[in-house]
């Protein structure tokens, strides 16, 4: 049996983003209403990802584009 030689990965198509003090599932939650968009509650990776939700960047690039057109026009502006 031959085996493939694959090259590695230097950077994951995740993206950490950050909400201080609100919870990773209310955060969820919210973006799924506003922005049709599902990401991953932070908490499910463990304490440290409390306040953080992680989106995939795997779809198309069309498809990821819209999303964060979606993203900024619920909280663009929100610090």
């Amino acid at each position: 049996m031959s085996h493939a030689s694959l090259p590695r990965p230097q950077d994951a198509p995740y993206v950490w983003v950050g909400f201080p003090g609100k919870p990773s599932w209310d955060v969820f939650a919210d973006i799924l209403e506003k922005c049709d968009i599902v990401t991953t509650p932070g908490s499910g990776f463990g304490p440290a990802g409390e306040g953080y939700v992680r989106a995939s960047a795997f779809g198309s690039r069309p498809d990821i584009l819209e999303a964060v057109e979606r993203f900024k026009r619920a909280y663009g502006g929100q610090q």
